[in-house]
């Protein structure tokens, strides 16, 4: 037996396995469906509940977990950071004027200068960030 080749074939397996799990790859051959969709289930509602750490605003929205978890089907982890904020940037429409603030505060904190506006069915706010004033957030119902 090669060793080479079998460290290979493992990590071939091994991503296969990985994309399955978080990435909305196929099941790969020899593994239960219904262990491997226990698992997806399981890590899914950890990224649920790391968000919900990070962003207490968007995670008090009513039916945050069934929407998160719909959301983030599918799709691979990018850290309780970006998840969340990609996670509220995609349900905006849905989300509360406290969860847009949240998101909107956290795409700006990032960045030195910023002006920033996010318009959704509840209304349109605006994100202004600059040294010295630290990051205002007006609204404007609609």
């Amino acid at each position: 037996m090669d060793p080479d080749a079998a460290r290979a074939r493992l990590a071939v397996g091994q991503s296969a396995l990985v994309a399955a799990l978080v990435a909305g790859g196929a099941d790969p051959a020899g593994f239960d469906p219904g262990a491997m969709e226990a698992t997806r289930r399981a890590l899914v509602d950890k990224r649920r509940a790391g968000v919900a750490r990070r962003w207490p605003t968007l995670a008090a929205e009513p039916e945050f977990g069934v929407r998160f978890q719909a959301w983030a089907a599918g799709r691979p982890p990018a850290g309780a950071y970006a998840d969340g904020v990609a996670f509220g940037q995609a349900n905006r429409d849905e989300l509360s004027e406290g969860a847009r603030v949240e998101v909107l505060r956290a795409r700006c904190v990032r960045r030195r200068l910023a002006v920033l506006v996010d318009r959704a069915a509840g209304g349109t706010l605006l994100a202004v960030r600059a040294p010295g004033l630290g990051t205002l957030i007006l609204g404007a119902p609609r």
